[in-house]
């Protein structure tokens, strides 16, 4: 019953760490980069601050939920992120290629 006590703090700071990733998870489904990068970073301090403890005490099943969650959520969160940087590429291409063919309609255009 000794580490019980230890563990506590680490849970809390792990569910906390947790309660964190969903909320950047929104922030970045809506877009709001900034503040995505603002919560990580406090996402990441909390996590910091929880694995800095003795890791001994990781071998407890309810820690071990708590990691394996948070990395399957990492996980999500950088599918995510990858797939919203390709979507603004793609944006940016469109908007080249627009700019080129009305570059080109206007060189067409004024060579009459």
């Amino acid at each position: 019953m000794s580490a019980a006590p230890e563990a506590v703090p680490t849970a809390a700071l792990l569910a906390r760490a947790l309660a964190e990733t969903h909320v950047v998870e929104s922030l970045i489904e809506q877009g709001e980069w900034s503040q995505a990068l603002e919560r990580d970073a406090a996402r990441q301090r909390l996590m910091m601050a929880a694995f800095g403890q003795d890791a001994t005490r990781m071998r407890d099943p309810g820690l071990r939920a708590l990691t394996d969650e948070l990395l399957r959520m990492n996980n999500r969160l950088l599918g995510l992120v990858e797939h919203r940087r390709r979507g603004v590429e793609r944006e940016s291409d469109v908007l080249q290629l627009g700019q080129r063919a009305a570059a080109a309609y206007h060189c067409a255009g004024s060579g009459r």
